[in-house]
């Protein structure tokens, strides 16, 4: 029977039983931690700053290697095109490199399909609609609200930053962030939370998962006390989608409107990082930081606070797409 509710029996925890030897839930972590988030988020927190690119992580090792032929091919065209494709190919690939260690440990440490990390195709297409809807729909009450509130007004863009004329720029940064955001999907919920909730219970593998999640971001521009609240509960919201949705196609979907939009429809800034490739429209903050989210962006203020809060609970109420499961069953 196809499980969506809030225990370990669900369909999406369930999968990670498909392994030959599921990795312990003292390991999983460390998997992630050594693929994305590296060591200086929790050194960080204790006032050490190391340098080093493996201290942050294999991601941050290898992507500036094999992105440097990138570079040299750019630079080799025009300074301009390298100052303005260099930023999404970076995305590109870095985080296909964490696609590739990710499908690496699944397939030949664990030994089981990949797509059971939440890739099933069933309800695949249902399920991504949703995903982009609720993001499209969740990202426009942000900004409605701080307009309501006289936190935005329009800006002046540079020429051929905006509108038609910007369109390559922004279709290429809807695939960089559709590759970012799904595989942070991946490695996050669709590995971590699925692991530690298969080996020790849900509310360890969402509390790590989201942990993680969180201090993986901690060191971007602009992060304070609210911006970790709003990425505690973004984490908390794409936990619960995927969950009651039994894949990660939702999560990835969501996720990947939710940063382009917000940066390439509106034009502000995404957990602390300018805008690339151009936007649709052209507006800035203005106002209170703590509800304009300041130099983080809107998603580490206060309007993003009340958003994310009210899906979360939602998705909490919300039974999902599964059968109903008796209360007996419930663990």
């Amino acid at each position: 029977m196809f499980r969506t509710d809030l225990s370990r029996a669900n369909s999406l925890v369930q999968l990670v039983g498909r392994a030959r030897r599921v990795t312990p839930w003292y390991i999983a972590p460390f998997v992630a931690i050594l693929i994305f988030g590296g060591l200086a988020q929790f050194t960080d927190l204790f006032g050490a700053k190391p340098h080093g690119a493996l201290w942050g992580g294999l991601v941050q090792f290898l992507t500036p290697i094999v992105s440097k032929p990138i570079g040299l091919w750019l630079k080799g065209i025009s300074e301009h095109s390298y100052d303005k494709w260099m930023s999404p190919f970076f995305m590109l690939v870095g985080f296909g490199i964490a696609w590739l260690l990710l499908y690496l440990w699944v397939r030949f440490v664990e030994w089981r399909p990949f797509y059971t990390i939440g890739l099933i195709l069933s309800r695949s297409g249902l399920t991504i609609l949703l995903g982009i809807v609720l993001a499209l729909l969740m990202t426009s009450l942000v900004m409605v609200g701080l307009m309501i509130g006289g936190q935005l007004q329009l800006r002046v863009a540079a020429p051929g930053t905006t509108g038609g004329m910007a369109m390559a720029g922004i279709l290429f940064m809807l695939v960089a962030f559709a590759v970012q955001s799904s595989s942070e999907e991946a490695l996050y919920r669709g590995f971590v939370m699925n692991v530690m909730s298969y080996r020790a219970g849900l509310a360890a593998g969402i509390g790590v998962s989201t942990l993680l999640f969180a201090l993986a971001h901690s060191r971007n521009h602009g992060f304070d006390a609210l911006a970790a609240i709003n990425l505690v509960l973004f984490a908390l919201f794409v936990a619960l989608l995927s969950l009651r949705t039994g894949s990660i196609w939702a999560g990835c979907a969501w996720h990947t409107m939710w940063n382009w939009s917000i940066a390439n429809v509106w034009g502000l800034e995404i957990s602390g990082e300018a805008p690339d490739g151009g936007s649709i429209m052209a507006w800035q903050s203005k106002g209170l930081k703590l509800w304009t989210g300041g130099d983080w962006g809107p998603e580490g203020g206060l309007a993003a606070t009340l958003v994310l809060a009210i899906a979360v609970a939602a998705l909490f109420l919300w039974r999902g797409l599964g059968e109903p499961v008796a209360k007996e069953a419930r663990a």
